[in-house]
């Protein structure tokens, strides 16, 4: 019989307690030395094994055996909440990996297939094990991962440069294995624990490519987040034959832009991650992106390399993106060290931190305005 605990956690991104129900291998648990048991925690023990053979006890433990099974009391509950009758090998907590249903067999299957595919790749979600429960849905058990928040990583170019660098690793290791995600999207992005590695989750929506028929074009299917999806799958009668997985660098761009948002002036990044942005927007901001590259003497070089980066994921055309790897090896922002000397001026650290960097924008666009006002009374004066 399995075991329940539920515990009440209050994060950085939810002030509220939320209850949560996960699973860890009971090998993890040390509910006892021998030591202890001598000591008198026998009675404790009796207590804990009487709860685990009688689901109807919905009495938390004594705080000497919470404390020790991870620091969390220990509750059962009826079979029905249990993931599997038939599964004795998982006890629940949050502090450990979580499970997922997917109540859909046929999509359940193939997301199966599909990261059973993906095992040992790096900055990809590993499946740990997976079962049918009681009702027949199969369960994917996977690591606890954290929140991705683009705000979070965005404190340095460095820490930008070092989060797009993990991404573009896990899709070029995917892409490589002929699979496109086809939903990249700062909700799809979780972190370690332990490491605070990126890594990328859910591939519900990927396909497989058969690269088999080089004629042929490949029919991907018009899926993903708005906001995030590559014009050539939205519209793919309007574009020649391409490589299906250049659309996940387009919905990588999108994600790159949120992280630059307060870093490039006039660029309308704010509207990224918005339901409502369209191709008209990212075209847009590729014309105001090429006008900042050629303003380059104006800014920190890793600043301007990180834009040309983005330029180059968002472009419309696939064919004249690169690939996950081609970026990996050529590019100049993901190559270049993070201690970088600057010519504009002292406050253009190569680290660029970003309160800082938020007071060199503002004398930026101050002084763009006094030239367009000189300008206009120039042109005024000639009339």
């Amino acid at each position: 019989m399995a075991a329940m605990s539920i515990s009440t956690t209050a994060s950085l991104y939810n002030p509220e307690p939320a209850v949560k129900y996960d699973l860890i291998s009971p090998s993890l648990f040390h509910l006892a030395s021998p030591q202890s048991a001598a000591t008198g925690t026998n009675g404790s023990l009796r207590r804990l094994e009487d709860i685990m053979s009688n689901p109807l006890l919905i009495e938390p433990l004594t705080k000497d055996v919470a404390a020790v099974s991870c620091q969390s009391y220990v509750y059962t509950a009826p079979c029905e909440h249990h993931p599997s009758k038939g599964r004795t090998d998982y006890l629940v907590n949050d502090m450990f990996p979580k499970l997922t249903t997917v109540p859909v067999a046929g999509l359940a299957e193939r997301e199966l297939h599909l990261l059973h595919g993906l095992r040992d790749l790096p900055n990809v979600i590993q499946l740990q094990d997976s079962f049918v429960n009681d009702n027949g849905d199969t369960v994917l058990v996977l690591p606890m991962l954290k929140k991705f928040d683009c705000q979070a990583v965005n404190n340095t170019l460095c820490s930008v440069r070092e989060t797009v660098k993990q991404i573009l690793t896990g899709l070029a290791a995917v892409h490589a294995r002929d699979i496109v995600h086809l939903d990249i999207n700062p909700s799809n992005l979780m972190v370690t624990h332990s490491k605070k590695d990126v890594v990328i989750i859910d591939f519900g929506l990927s396909m497989t490519i058969d690269r088999s028929c080089k004629n042929a074009k490949p029919q991907v299917p018009a899926c993903g987040t708005t906001g995030y999806i590559a014009p050539e799958v939205l519209n793919p009668h309007a574009y020649e034959t391409q490589d299906p997985t250049l659309a996940d660098l387009y919905s990588l761009g999108v994600v790159l832009g949120q992280m630059l948002e307060p870093y490039i002036p006039d660029c309308d990044l704010h509207y990224f991650g918005s339901k409502y942005l369209a191709v008209e927007n990212t075209n847009q901001t590729l014309v105001c992106l090429k006008e900042f590259i050629a303003q380059g003497a104006c800014y920190p070089r890793i600043l301007v390399q990180a834009a040309d980066l983005l330029r180059c994921m968002l472009e419309e055309n696939p064919k004249d993106r690169k690939s996950a790897q081609e970026l990996l090896d050529t590019h100049p922002f993901l190559l270049g060290p993070c201690s970088e000397p600057s010519s504009v001026d002292a406050l253009a650290v190569s680290t660029l931190k970003l309160c800082d960097w938020l007071c060199r924008v503002q004398e930026i666009k101050y002084q763009k305005y006094l030239l367009q006002e000189q300008k206009g009374c120039e042109i005024y004066r000639y009339r």
